[in-house]
């Protein structure tokens, strides 16, 4: 799989495109994976990509449902408690130095 980085994909767009014909492209940002350029024949061949995606997300779905059933899930409230504490953790300090 070729690999470019999203600044060079973009400089040099077509010649990507022309190049995901022979093999996947993976984009990158800051050297981590963020997409893939790949070339398809038609609509239906793009839609049957994007269903194929969709559904490894509907099996995590089906598997949070499927621990729920069994019990492992925690009470809405403590959920959202959950991600408010989370997100104060995450947040950076507010400066509080003076200005000049």
């Amino acid at each position: 799989m070729k690999t470019a980085s999203a600044a060079k994909i973009a400089a040099k767009f077509n010649d990507y495109l022309e190049a995901s014909r022979e093999q996947p492209v993976l984009v990158t940002r800051n050297g981590k994976p963020v997409a893939v350029l790949m070339a398809v024949q038609d609509k239906a061949e793009a839609e049957q990509l994007a269903l194929g995606h969709l559904r490894s997300l509907r099996s995590v779905f089906e598997e949070a449902h499927e621990q729920i059933q069994k019990g492992g899930a925690i009470p809405h409230a403590q959920f959202w408690r959950e991600v408010e504490q989370s997100r104060r953790t995450k947040r950076p300090a507010p400066s509080r130095g003076k200005r000049a």
